[in-house]
C-alpha cells in the first residue's frame, strides 16, 4: 500500500547519513505526535518516513511507514507536556501492540486503537510496519464519547460494523480532503461522532466482553438521547438503536434488568413534561391537544389515557 497522505509534508530518515538517522528519528516522531523514547529492536540502519500537516479544525492526521522499534510514553515525559490528547492508529500493514492501563491491543492490518497521552503507554512493532494516526485534543473527543479513558488499548475491528464504516470513511477522507467543501467544524464534528459511536457501539461489546463498565457508557449515552429527544414523536426503539449503531434486539438486552422499559421511561417522561405545561401559567393558552403533540403524543386521545391512568386524573382538571 503506497501513502494515503499526498498533501502535506514528509520527512524521511533516508535524507541522513545511516548513522545518524535513528536520533534523527526520534526528533520527527517527538516533534509530530508527543514527546516519546523510541529504541530500536536491532541496531542495523534505520529507515522510516512520516508524513503530516494536514487534519479538519483541531484534529490532525499523520502516517508512519517505518522499521521496527519500541516507542514508549514514561510519566516523566507526561510531566514536561502540556497537552493532553488522545491518538488512534490504524493498523495499515503488518502488526503492532498498543499497551495501556493494565491493557494490550494487538493490532492487525484493518484494526485500529485508542491511546492517551496523559497516561503512560508503549507501541510495539517487530517487523516494518504502516499506521494512519489521528491525534485530537482529549477534550473534543470527550465532547462526544463518555469517559474516553475506558476505551483505550482496545482493539477495535475496522471490517465489520462501525468500525468498518469509520475505518473507510477517514481512509477516503483523507485521500479527498482537498476536494471537499464542507466546513472544517462541521466536518470535525461528524467524523468525532463516528469514532465515539465506533467505540461505544455493540461491535465493541461483542469484541471487549461483557465489561460492565461499557454497558453503562453505552446506556448512559442512550438515556442522554431520550432526554434530548422524548417530545419528537418519531421517537422509538428503532431510531434509538440506529442513534448508537446498535441493534433493537441488543437495546432491549442491555435495559432487560431495568425496573422499567424504555417504553415506560419515554412515556414517563413526556407525561412528566406535559404536567409541568398544564400547570404553568405561561402556557395557559396551549390548549390539551397541543400540548399533548408538543411532547411527543401522536393523538389527543392516547393523552388522556395515559395521563389519567399515570396521575388519576384528567389533563383538564390540571389546567382548571
Amino acid at each position: 500500500m503506497g501513502f494515503l497522505i499526498s498533501d502535506g509534508y514528509a520527512r524521511r530518515t533516508s535524507d541522513f547519513a545511516k548513522n545518524e538517522r535513528f536520533d534523527y528519528w526520534r526528533d520527527v516522531v517527538c516533534d509530530e505526535f508527543v514527546q516519546l523514547d523510541c529504541d530500536q529492536f536491532e541496531k542495523v540502519a534505520f529507515d522510516g518516513e512520516v508524513r503530516g500537516g494536514i487534519g479538519v479544525s483541531r484534529l490532525s492526521f499523520s502516517e508512519v511507514l517505518s522499521d521496527p522499534q519500541l516507542v514508549t510514553r514514561s510519566r516523566q515525559q507526561i510531566a514536561k507536556s502540556t497537552n493532553e490528547d488522545f491518538l488512534i492508529s490504524f493498523q495499515l500493514a503488518k502488526n503492532g501492540i498498543v499497551r495501556q492501563s493494565g491493557r494490550e491491543a494487538l493490532l492487525t492490518p484493518g484494526s485500529f486503537a485508542l491511546y492517551d497521552s496523559t497516561e503512560p503507554y508503549t507501541l510495539a512493532f517487530k517487523e516494518r510496519f504502516h499506521q494512519f494516526v489521528i491525534q485530537m485534543p482529549k477534550d473534543v473527543l470527550s465532547r462526544h464519547l463518555m469517559n474516553p479513558e475506558q476505551y483505550t488499548a482496545i482493539a477495535i475491528s475496522g471490517k465489520t460494523g462501525l468500525g468498518s464504516v469509520l475505518t473507510n470513511f477517514i481512509l477516503s477522507l483523507v485521500k479527498e480532503l482537498h476536494n471537499i467543501n464542507q466546513a472544517p467544524e462541521e466536518l470535525s464534528d461528524n467524523l468525532v461522532n463516528m469514532i465515539a459511536m465506533a467505540f461505544s457501539s455493540s461491535v465493541m461489546l461483542e469484541q471487549v466482553g461483557d465489561q460492565s463498565y461499557v454497558r453503562e457508557s453505552l446506556k448512559t449515552r442512550i438515556r442522554h438521547f431520550i432526554d434530548n429527544n422524548f417530545c419528537d414523536a418519531e421517537l422509538s426503539n428503532t431510531a434509538i438503536a440506529d442513534s448508537q449503531g446498535i441493534s433493537v434486539r441488543y437495546l432491549h438486552k442491555l435495559f432487560q434488568d431495568e425496573e422499567e422499559t424504555i417504553h415506560a421511561v419515554i412515556l414517563s417522561k413526556r407525561l412528566e413534561k406535559a404536567y409541568a405545561l398544564l400547570s404553568d401559567s405561561a402556557y395557559s393558552g396551549y390548549n390539551i391537544e397541543r400540548i399533548a403533540f408538543s411532547t411527543g403524543f401522536s393523538s389527543s386521545a392516547h393523552f388522556s389515557r395515559s395521563f389519567k391512568k399515570h396521575y388519576g386524573c384528567n389533563p383538564s382538571e390540571i389546567r382548571a
